[in-house]
């Protein structure tokens, strides 16, 4: 390889040496003919007054103002499951790029000790019901009781005070009768009350009455009893006439009496003994539903589901493994919701607006152009970039973006139809205002033209005024040319 540059050199060389011979005897023949003509040398004088350019044309097009952007890919859902309690995995039926559904089971813990925590649960709501069933219960038949024996010691009372009545007072025939009567109608009621005792008792022994209910019966055979006896003494009283032993007794039966009374109705401040026991069980009967309930809802949980729908990017767990509240198990993400997520210099980003057309190019993907449009435009920048992030909304038909793809984009911020563009390389001397100016090319010739620039675009200008289309500009060789100098034009 060496020999063959070497070779290739000489050769240049030797090559060289030959064009300049041939271009001193040129010269030499053309200044012996100039001489013998006694006329200058026109070849020189023209090689000498010509400069050789490079030319383009100006045309009517469209000019598109854009900032380049460069960034990610992201998935705006994407999510990353974990536990809620402590738990064995014992399935797991997706693996990566499955595709998912919101609110399918993606990992299931063991569910053994749940549910048998459901099921203790459960007894314990059952019994917590029956308690407070039989406190109410114990409420009804307590104040239905309390209220009778109220009721019985007023009857006890008034009867009392009237046999003291009976007793102080003279008996006449009519009072005799009377008595006589109250003994009869006393006696049918102390008849009904034994009978209504033994069936009572009867029923209690055979547990079908409560013992509340005996109490009741055993209360009504003893005060009938006490009144069928109050009116057989009142008759015999009656009949015999008052004496002051009479008096004397029947003057501490209303005392006995009233004492029954006061002590029937001391006993309504049971009520609120009774009021308590309901309170009691019915926060117990809430206290076994939430056991319930937080048990169901562990249950719940130890099926896992993913949140939202897509595609498994991640399987971090497998069976048997340990799933611990806050360590991910999984991640999903949604294919359909990704956006280019680009970064816009402090410089530019006052140009950028909501809505913004941007052809996004990924480098995963060579060939392929993207469509999107600015979606959002985050209101800080970063502290060492002094860069501004923006959100680039792009279709993914076919899922062929991906999170993670290194993209480049060009927001379109302007867009001009029907205008005059020019090579970037034809304007020279852009002062103030966009004034420039270009060598146009007529005949052979070049003429320093103003124009006014607008816009530009990597390659080309938009020219406001001093140009019409089809003008023909120099784009290269402008530092050696002045007004009206000759050119050649290279093609």
């Amino acid at each position: 390889m060496m020999i063959k540059y070497l070779m290739y050199k000489e050769d240049a060389v030797n090559l060289r040496k030959t064009v300049i011979i041939a271009i001193v005897i040129l010269l030499a023949v053309v200044a012996i003919a100039g001489k013998m003509t006694g006329k200058k040398p026109q070849v020189a004088e023209a090689e000498s007054t010509t400069i050789p350019v490079r030319t383009a044309f100006a045309r009517t097009g469209t000019m598109t103002t854009t900032i380049d952007v460069s960034g990610s890919i992201k998935a705006l859902k994407t999510v990353q499951i974990s536990a809620k309690a402590m738990g064995r995995v014992v399935s797991v039926p997706c693996r990566e790029d499955d595709s998912v559904s919101a609110g399918a089971v993606v990992v299931q813990q063991d569910t053994s000790d749940l549910l048998t925590d459901i099921k203790r649960a459960e007894a314990g709501v059952f019994t917590a019901r029956a308690n407070l069933s039989k406190a109410m219960t114990a409420s009804n038949v307590t104040d239905v009781s309390t209220e009778a024996r109220i009721a019985q010691a007023k009857a006890a009372v008034e009867s009392a005070k009237a046999r003291l009545r009976t007793v102080k007072a003279s008996s006449r025939p009519q009072e005799i009768a009377i008595r006589e009567s109250a003994v009869e109608s006393a006696r049918a009621d102390f008849e009904n009350a034994k009978v209504d005792l033994q069936r009572t008792r009867e029923l209690y022994a055979q547990g079908a009455q409560s013992r509340q209910q005996m109490d009741i019966a055993q209360k009504a055979f003893t005060m009938s009893s006490a009144g069928y006896n109050s009116a057989r003494q009142a008759l015999d009283l009656a009949r015999e006439g008052a004496r002051l032993e009479d008096i004397e007794s029947a003057q501490k039966d209303v005392e006995r009496a009233e004492q029954d009374l006061r002590m029937a109705v001391a006993n309504r401040a049971n009520k609120s003994l009774n009021r308590e026991d309901i309170k009691s069980a019915r926060a117990g009967m809430a206290s076994a539903e939430a056991n319930l309930a937080y048990y169901r809802q562990q249950l719940a949980n130890a099926a896992i589901r993913t949140p939202i729908s897509g595609c498994v990017s991640k399987r971090m767990t497998e069976p048997g493994q340990m799933a611990s509240p806050g360590t991910p198990l999984m991640e999903i993400v949604n294919l359909s919701t990704v956006y280019f997520e680009a970064a816009v210099s402090e410089m530019d980003i006052h140009k950028v607006k909501l809505g913004q057309i941007v052809n996004v190019q990924v480098d995963a993907l060579p060939g392929k152009s993207f469509a999107g449009k600015v979606a959002k435009i985050l209101p800080t920048a970063e502290i060492g970039s002094r860069q501004f992030t923006v959100w680039i909304n792009i279709p993914n038909k076919g899922r062929a973006l991906r999170p993670g793809m290194f993209a480049r984009g060009k927001i379109e911020l302007e867009k001009h139809d029907g205008v005059i563009l020019v090579s970037k390389d034809a304007v020279i001397n852009v002062g103030d205002g966009g004034v420039g100016s270009v060598y146009v090319v007529r005949n052979l010739s070049v003429h320093l033209t103003p124009v006014r620039i607008g816009e530009a675009a990597r390659e080309e200008v938009e020219v406001l005024s001093g140009l019409k289309p089809g003008d023909e500009v120099v784009v290269m060789g402008q530092d050696k040319l002045s007004d009206n100098m000759k050119v050649t034009i290279a093609r």
